[in-house]
């Protein structure tokens, strides 16, 4: 015999269920699970009651499979043994061949045990490969030996056995997967836990073989919706066994009294109402009462949405698909979103462009598209691009758009009844209204708010987290309202990069876009990462330093309204007339830190004086309500003059001198 040979197994051992030897099945109850080595089989086989699967508690019941290391082939006639060989070595299978008690030389009667690559889970599974044995193997097997609660009589000790070890064993996964989600698993701490427990990639020992140290690791697929074990052991990923009833299930969620579809269709997500009909229609279990209820019944159980709190829009660089995922706990829905995909890796052909287009900018765009790739819901600064038509400045706001296509939006610059652009992570601007001081607040708002509402046509609001990034392109010399007062100081409180395209010189590559885009999926996973990584947290209020343009300045000196306009002519008339001693008539009041209603209505403007009093307050150079004083025998209605007006005075009479 060939027992000396070894199996191949990674260590050398075969489990098997033993029970004392007899051939009274009634009295075969308990088993007890056992480690052997080849050599010592045939002395196993003959000495004790035997079988390839496990029980729970050692209890010899279908009920209590838990898991098989093989498949006991029961050949009862019409197979001669050399035949049964032949066949086996054919296939280059390992095996054993044990005579059992009713063998004799005319009629050859005996049990084959075929080793499988991998321990088998599933009872189903353990069945499914047993009828592949039987049907592509031995057909003239006892049909009765799949049960899941079989177990062989020892053989008497006369009989020779053969056997061969230098094949391989039964590839299982070859016929689907061997494990559900009711394994429990072994985390590297040494507690157990099951698949569904698990919400990251988890270290734990693999299940598939004698594992001494955590090898492996159990994780979910976002593509495939699925648990997988992977074990670098055994160098073999194992896929979770999901029953195809689940499987069909899985687009449709159950939300409030209705059904819900969401997916990813053209790498955008959706969330739609499909009602309970078209549900049972979809899932195939339209056919009977029963099946209506089951399918009911699971999504209920096991996919009912309570509430959904939010749904999160992002761009996700390290997936390679887009997918969604529900978060049931907290009623949140998130959709990732891959980016364009890498085609040419050439990365010194995106700095030349950049270095052209952005000259001494080009670290902050690098540092900007860093941080719009890498993260999501971080703020990053508004980008106001200038120039005349030609310079380039829409085709690299397209550039940056394709980076996560399906969450950029071509929007008007303002709000209106539908939201739709707020679950965008880009907004693209062209032509804005540039002189509507609602835009400028538009902005703001959508810059700061942590979250928005979305309201669509038809649809029920719904809130999302703020993710929302703008890029303006204007041929505009002011291209944007803003408020002179909020002009940034530093570049850490720096909300706009303002910059105008300089002229590109030629000859014009008219494919430039194209030939950006296919390396700009390398360059982004690449470049981009070294510099995400190299970013510092230096307090920037939106995310890194936002370097103050010329064009920036221009931009608040630029913007004066009528209203500002008049406000600095009051302004001018009152410090310098006051410094210079001109203005007599208010004089008095005003040493006393009084300004008099009067002095607004000897003064020829465009705005009525009440809005340049207003603006005045707001700018800090008056405060508190009108109120009547009496200085040198006069009574005037007068507004309380503040330190800064004061001091402006004060240094106008200074310069004066």
């Amino acid at each position: 015999m060939t027992t000396e040979q070894q199996r191949k197994d990674p260590n050398d051992r075969i489990e098997l269920s033993l029970a004392p030897k007899n051939y009274d099945a009634s009295k075969n109850v308990k088993f007890e699970r056992k480690e052997i080595r080849p050599k010592d089989l045939e002395q196993t086989l003959k000495s004790y009651n035997y079988s390839l699967i496990k029980w729970k508690d050692g209890i010899r019941d279908g009920a209590n499979y838990q898991f098989s290391d093989g498949f006991t082939i029961d050949i009862d006639q019409g197979l001669p043994i050399p035949d049964a060989e032949t066949r086996l070595k054919s296939q280059n299978l390992n095996y054993f061949l044990i005579p059992s008690k009713s063998h004799t030389p005319e009629h050859h009667k005996y049990h084959i045990l075929i080793f499988f690559s991998y321990p088998v889970y599933i009872k189903k599974a353990y069945k499914k490969m047993a009828e592949h044995i039987i049907t592509d193997l031995f057909p003239e097997c006892d049909p009765a030996v799949k049960d899941a609660s079989r177990f062989i009589f020892g053989s008497p000790d006369n009989v020779i056995v053969s056997a061969y070890f230098q094949g391989e064993n039964f590839d299982v996964l070859e016929h689907g997967a061997i494990w559900d989600n009711s394994l429990a698993l072994t985390k590297s701490s040494g507690n157990a836990i099951y698949p569904t427990q698990i919400d990251k990639k988890t270290s734990i020992y693999c299940p598939f073989h004698q594992d001494n140290t955590p090898s492996a690791f159990v994780n979910h697929s976002k593509k495939s919706k699925n648990w997988y074990i992977s074990c670098s052991a055994c160098d073999q990923t194992f896929w979770m066994e999901r029953p195809e009833f689940e499987q069909r299930c899985d687009p449709y969620w159950s939300y409030g009294k209705d059904v819900f579809e969401l997916g990813i269709v053209n790498e955008e997500f959706f969330i739609e109402k499909i009602g309970k009909a078209k549900f049972h229609v979809l899932t195939k279990t339209h056919y009977s009462s029963e099946e209506k209820a089951a399918a009911f019944e699971y999504l209920v159980d096991n996919k009912h949405i309570s509430h959904i709190s939010r749904i999160d829009y992002l761009g996700d660089i390290e997936t390679e698909e887009s997918y969604y995922r529900v978060i049931l706990e907290k009623g949140i829905i998130e959709a990732h979103h891959t980016p364009l995909p890498s085609v040419d890796q050439d990365n010194s052909f995106i700095e030349r462009y950049l270095e052209d287009r952005f000259r001494q900018y080009k670290d902050f765009i690098k540092e900007y598209l860093a941080v719009f790739c890498y993260t999501n819901h971080q703020k990053l600064p508004t980008l106001i691009l200038k120039g005349p038509r030609g310079n380039g400045k829409s085709t690299f706001a397209e550039i940056v758009g394709e980076i996560y296509r399906p969450l950029t939006f071509e929007w008007q610059g303002h709000e209106e009844n539908f939201t739709y652009e707020v679950e965008k992570k880009l907004l693209i601007v062209e032509e804005n209204e540039s002189t509507k001081m609602s835009q400028y607040k538009t902005l703001k708002k959508y810059s700061g708010q942590k979250y928005a509402m979305v309201n669509k046509k038809f649809k029920d609001p719904y809130k999302i987290r703020n993710n929302m990034n703008i890029i303006m392109l204007t041929n505009e010399v002011i291209p944007l309202y803003v408020s002179r007062e909020e002009q940034p100081k530093d570049e850490f409180n720096n909300q706009f990069f303002v910059y105008e395209f300089p002229e590109i010189k030629p000859p014009m590559d008219p494919q430039i876009q194209n030939r950006i885009l296919k390396r700009l999926g390398h360059y982004i996973r690449t470049e981009l990462r070294t510099v995400f990584n190299n970013i510092t947290d230096s307090g920037y209020r939106y995310s890194i330093r936002v370097p103050i343009t010329d064009a920036e300045k221009s931009l608040f000196v630029d913007n004066v309204t009528d209203l500002e306009a008049d406000t600095d002519r009051y302004l001018q008339h009152l410090i310098l007339n006051h410094s210079e001693k001109q203005d007599g008539q208010y004089s008095d009041f005003i040493e006393k830190g009084y300004l008099p209603t009067k002095f607004f209505r000897d003064i020829q403007a465009k705005t009525h004086y009440n809005r340049v009093i207003k603006n005045l307050k707001k700018r800090g150079f008056l405060t508190g309500e009108q109120m009547r004083f009496q200085i040198n025998e006069r009574r005037e209605y007068c507004f309380e003059i503040t330190q800064k007006l004061k001091d402006e005075i004060n240094k106008a009479k200074s310069e004066c001198l």
